[in-house]
């Protein structure tokens, strides 16, 4: 093929290993070797992204003798899980020696799986049909780069070597390049890229034998250059709205002079280049009156210009996911009616980076900081934890738990195990007779040992989520979550109660020795709850003979009895005397599911029951029953956000460090089941 005039020859790049999808060969499989096909080529071509240059381009690969380089596949390649080449148990098979061939128009080979028992879970899913993906890493050494269709240039491949196969969760993204590595740290090589003539090149560098073929060459090519002309008025538009637009949101921080937008957009100042003005003329006016005042150790605090671009995307995203519980303010308003990936395409050109060109998806793979080597910020998913954090904050605290009346919630500095030391009561004063002296008396102790827990799940939002807006659907994700926060303390709680585990004095929580539950069981009526309110009436201190007198405020019951429960507590006029219910309006009932269920805490399970009830004082006459402990600082559940390897998106992990123990038997009553 010929090349225009003057036009480069060919141009070395440095490239980046490649992903391509393939496919096992359906009844390949050969069960007393072990043994599988792989289709690692078909030469379909798919759309790349050349991360030097910043721009797209569609790649076929050569499927011709003498276009493949198959040493390295037929030297004893390795098959790999997931691409993992660092350590050596990812080594699950290799490529059988010599297998790698050409046939069809397709690239083949075969596969053999390693016997080692760490590899018979995979070789049994690949004979069931369960792991089907596939994915082969390569390296280009030489392109034939031609114009395509107008619009991306076509690059084939005539000179490409695979060297491993993978099995993968998911079929490898055509596009995809090194996944989750720093491209600093990525091994290229070089590629030699040939550029080859258009027709109409070849055309003219042959000559016009015909004047009016040369008229039509002429019409074409102004035909072209109005395109191109028209593309790039475009372009320059989009990115100058971009500018503008960047412009005006960092001057809009308090203290900066409100002419300064106007002079900058005129003179025709870059974004970044502003953005670093603004931050200048802040700090220079810091103490004039008119921005951030210094404080008494004379250091000044300046907001980012970005800052406010942060807060008024998280408003307005809050915003859309409760309108009533957060409100929107001025700077959230002018984010409104914004979509995900619009928002994620304002942040990044705010930090500057050209998303020009860009798809829907490659937008989101660079705001959510999944491109490996491209340096983006973590502006968009700090964004998104703020959003979920605060969204998680407000489901926490609005899930019910109906432990909350018996239970004091407390913070501790640590996971080591928590001492409640209780203090007895005073001794009864001894009378001291004339002239007589002051007797010293004995404070009892007693002592209760927990410690909190971490708990956790992770969860992701995908690429696909930000490109179709699915704010909603990462809303519901962390409501879920907050709601399974909630849950687990319920657990946490109520397992105390249904466990009946033995407390620091070695008796069980209800038992005898407690004098904290009924001599036989017995359904819910006035004998039965008058033994419970004596019961409480009777528990003495530390001392053993100090009287508490407490006061029977709840009725805590299965749902299965709730019913009967509410009669008891219903305040009913009686039409004799010895019809009337001592119990209506001095009991609160307390229905909770668990107590029926059961629960289950670390692998163990305190079993329910259907008929056993209980009572319980209130907190407010100075005992302690419950204790839920929290860690310090941290008043509910947190999420936290890393680049995700398991999903193309962003993983999240809710955490939620807490423990509960039963700290006193004296406030609670159980009727015997």
């Amino acid at each position: 093929m010929k090349r225009a005039p003057g036009a480069p020859a060919e141009q070395t790049v440095e490239v980046a290993p490649l992903l391509i999808r393939a496919d096992v060969v359906a009844g390949s499989i050969n069960a007393e070797r072990r043994t599988f096909d792989v289709t690692f080529c078909t030469g379909s071509g798919v759309v790349r992204y050349d991360w030097m240059s910043d721009t797209k381009y569609v790649e076929t690969l050569g499927l011709k003798p003498g276009q493949v380089r198959l040493e390295r596949l037929n030297g004893g390649a390795p098959f790999l899980n997931a691409h993992n080449a660092y350590e050596v148990e990812s080594v699950l098979g290799v490529i059988v020696d010599g297998s790698a061939r050409l046939e069809k128009g397709q690239g083949v080979a075969t596969v053999r799986l390693s016997k080692r028992a760490a590899v018979d879970p995979i070789w049994q899913d690949v004979r069931d049909g369960i792991l089907r993906n596939v994915s082969v890493g390569y390296r280009v050494h030489r392109y034939e780069q031609t114009e395509g269709d107008g619009k991306i240039p076509v690059r084939h491949a005539i000179d490409w070597e695979p060297f491993e196969i993978s099995s993968v969760p998911i079929g490898a993204d055509a596009g995809a390049q090194v996944r989750a590595e720093d491209r600093a740290k990525v091994v290229t090589n070089a590629c030699v890229i040939v550029r080859a003539a258009t027709p109409r090149e070849e055309q003219r560098a042959m000559g016009d034998e015909n004047r009016e073929q040369g008229q039509q060459d002429a019409e074409g090519d102004g035909q072209t250059t109005a395109t191109a002309e028209k593309k790039d008025v475009e372009i320059g538009a989009a990115g100058e709205r971009v500018r503008v637009e960047g412009i005006l949101s960092a001057c809009s921080v308090p203290g900066v002079p409100s002419t300064m937008a106007r002079e900058l957009i005129t003179a025709g100042t870059g974004l970044v280049e502003a953005q670093g003005k603004v931050l200048d003329v802040l700090r220079e006016r810091g103490g004039d009156g008119t921005g951030p005042r210094p404080g008494p150790s004379g250091v000044r605090v300046v907001s980012e210009p970005l800052d406010h671009i942060r807060r008024g995307i998280t408003g307005a995203f809050l915003h859309r996911i409760d309108p009533e519980k957060f409100p929107l303010d001025d700077n959230a308003r002018n984010y409104r009616g914004r979509s995900l990936l619009r928002c994620a395409e304002l942040v990044l050109e705010a930090r500057g980076f050209r998303t020009g060109g860009l798809s829907g998806m490659d937008i989101a793979r660079d705001a959510l900081n999944m491109r490996a080597g491209a340096h983006t910020t973590s502006d968009f998913p700090n964004i998104l934890e703020d959003v979920a954090n605060k969204t998680l904050r407000a489901a926490y605290a609005a899930a019910p738990q109906t432990f909350a009346p018996i239970t004091r919630r407390v913070s501790v500095a640590d996971f080591k195990n928590v001492n409640r030391n209780q203090l007895g009561e005073f001794p009864a004063l001894a009378k001291v007779n004339e002239h007589g002296e002051f007797t010293s008396g004995t404070i009892g102790e007693g002592k209760e040992t927990y410690r909190v827990g971490t708990y956790g799940r992770i969860f992701g939002i995908t690429r696909q989520a930000i490109v179709n807006d699915d704010l909603n659907a990462f809303a519901r994700l962390v409501q879920q979550a907050a709601q399974s926060a909630r849950n687990l303390e319920s657990d946490l709680v109520w397992y105390q109660i249904l466990k009946n585990a033995n407390m620091g004095d070695g008796n069980a929580l209800f038992s005898s020795d407690h004098a904290n539950i009924s001599g036989s069981a017995g359904a819910i009526d006035v004998t039965t709850l008058g033994v419970g309110r004596a019961k409480l009436r009777k528990q003495t201190g530390l001392d053993g003979v100090t009287f508490l007198n407490l006061s029977a405020r709840y009725l805590i019951v299965p749902p299965d009895i709730e019913n009967v429960a509410d009669q008891y507590v219903t305040v009913v006029t009686p039409a004799q005397g010895s019809q009337v219910n001592p119990f209506a309006g001095r009991l609160t009932v307390i229905a909770e599911p668990r107590l029926a269920g059961g629960v289950t805490i670390d692998g163990d399970t305190a079993a329910g029951s259907a008929t056993v009830w209980y009572m319980a004082a209130s907190l407010d006459q100075n005992i302690d029953i419950l204790e839920l402990a929290l860690l310090e600082g941290q008043d509910g559940p947190v999420v936290e956000t890393m680049p995700g390897w398991r999903i193309d998106g962003v993983e999240w992990k809710c955490r939620h460090d807490v423990g509960a123990k039963a700290i006193d038997h004296r406030g609670l009553f159980r009727n015997a089941a």
